[in-house]
């Protein structure tokens, strides 16, 4: 079977979970989090706007959108929203290994990096991040097999 850009994709994004998850390393899936982590600023300044006696670093330190932005000061998120809504879309992980924050780029073997994705990791770069790319070599044709289990079990309510 032939398999579209967008599965070998996905099966890139899959293997990049799988090895941070086996390194034990902390990660955000932008995919899913993105929209979360740039509340999170508008959540952190409304707090401090409401109550004004802790610090923003605080509210930021110890809020319940941290598991997501990972970051500890108010300057930290601010340059991490500042980020995802100027290269939206560009990279796929935030990585967290020894209290110091990536980010990370998917890319298979069948993709290059185009001009959007190479400014943005300029940009990261200059942000301050360290910025990685996955590579994952994924054929893009597959074999299965379809077998029919012919007759029924005998004796099992299954469809009962």
């Amino acid at each position: 079977m032939h398999l579209l850009t967008e599965d070998i994709e996905k099966i890139g994004h899959i293997l990049a979970r799988r090895h941070f998850v086996e390194q034990g390393w902390q990660f955000t899936d932008l995919a899913q989090s993105s929209k979360k982590i740039i509340e999170s600023l508008e959540n952190v300044n409304e707090a401090y706007n409401k109550y004004p006696e802790m610090t923003r670093d605080w509210y930021v330190d110890n809020s319940a959108e941290k598991s997501f932005h990972m970051t500890t000061t108010w300057d930290g998120l601010g340059v991490l929203v500042g980020l995802i809504q100027t290269c939206p879309d560009q990279f796929d992980f935030i990585l967290k290994m020894n209290n110091n924050m990536s980010l990370c780029m998917v890319k298979t073997m069948l993709s290059d990096l185009n001009k959007q994705q190479q400014h943005a990791i300029a940009y990261a770069r200059k942000a301050g991040f360290n910025v990685y790319i996955f590579k994952a070599d994924i054929p893009d044709t597959m074999d299965f097999e379809l077998d029919e289990v012919a007759g029924g079990i005998s004796g099992v309510g299954i469809f009962s």
